[in-house]
């Protein structure tokens, strides 16, 4: 049994991966925004599937674009288990579908805030416990976009972008100190629903400046995001993270991509190029020896 973190809880790929990994013995803390008002419904939906199959699922307040609110929660978890963390899946993120001049830079600047800050904010928080058991797992969700900037998602691939190359350093930086760090890399999942939850442009007078081109792109783009038969569902995400759970320490890949489509192959390759040129730098300063990693 382990204990693990999880954030973005309340819907999406966080609220399955909860249900799996407490099925499977886990004590899942799963931390969401305001499970009091906001996201009561969502809270008290996970507490009544725990309390049914006599899960261990227990809702922890927490808002990873809040240094307070972060500390706080994972205070709170420490001093419920002792110490000992475990796992922690940053899973909590943001999106945007269109033009990026439609986003005031306020917006832009929010989703960094959720996507990246807060991811790292998070790692920040929880390293001080793994390192004094010299164990532990971070895994964080990342995306196929973070290889394929393409129009219409321009932002919401930078924050992807970013998160994988903030995760592949500490990847690195912590090889050798018995935490494991790594990236999955999920593609277009419905289920996620992350058009509705988007966050409304404050600009969007700016698209009349676009050809239709960009709209007619934009509407394929949702579409992928759209509901419908034969679409992965987000137990899939949920399912490769409890097997990275499972797996041995240092034994896990740095990157996991799940259903990423007719480009997943193409995205397997700029991984594949990425550690390359990582390795090639560290063989120039003669320390590759010493950070080994699958």
């Amino acid at each position: 049994m382990k204990n693990i973190i999880l954030t973005g809880s309340s819907s999406g790929f966080g609220r399955v991966t909860a249900q799996v990994l407490a099925r499977d013995g886990h004590r899942v803390f799963a931390t969401m925004r305001d499970p009091f008002q906001r996201n009561r419904m969502a809270a008290q939906q996970l507490l009544d599937w725990a309390e049914l199959h006599h899960a261990r699922i227990e809702v922890i307040d927490l808002d990873v674009t809040c240094d307070e609110s972060v500390q706080t929660a994972v205070a709170e978890i420490a001093r419920q288990t002792g110490g000992r963390i475990d796992v922690l899946i940053n899973n909590a993120g943001s999106a945007y579908i269109g033009l990026n001049e439609t986003l005031s830079a306020a917006q832009t600047d929010q989703l960094f805030q959720v996507n990246v800050i807060g991811v790292d904010r998070m790692i920040k928080a929880v390293l001080p416990y793994m390192h004094q058991r010299k164990s532990g797992l971070i895994v964080t969700l990342s995306s196929v976009a973070a290889r394929q900037p393409i129009p219409v998602m321009g932002v919401y691939g930078a924050t992807k972008a970013a998160v994988d190359a903030l995760t592949v350093s500490y990847h690195y930086e912590l090889a050798s100190t018995g935490i494991d760090v790594v990236l999955v890399q999920p593609g277009a999942f419905p289920s996620t629903d992350i058009v509705s939850n988007q966050p409304v442009p404050a600009n969007p007078g700016a698209a009349q400046y676009y050809g239709h081109e960009m709209e007619r792109f934009r509407a394929s783009v949702v579409k992928t995001f759209t509901p419908g038969p034969f679409k992965p569902e987000s137990i899939e995400v949920a399912y490769t993270i409890r097997n990275i759970v499972d797996a041995p320490p240092g034994l896990r890949s740095l990157w996991t991509i799940v259903h990423g489509g007719f480009k997943e192959q193409s995205v397997r390759h700029i991984n594949q190029a990425t550690r390359e040129l990582v390795d090639t730098v560290l063989q120039a300063a003669g320390i590759s020896d010493e950070i080994a990693v699958p």
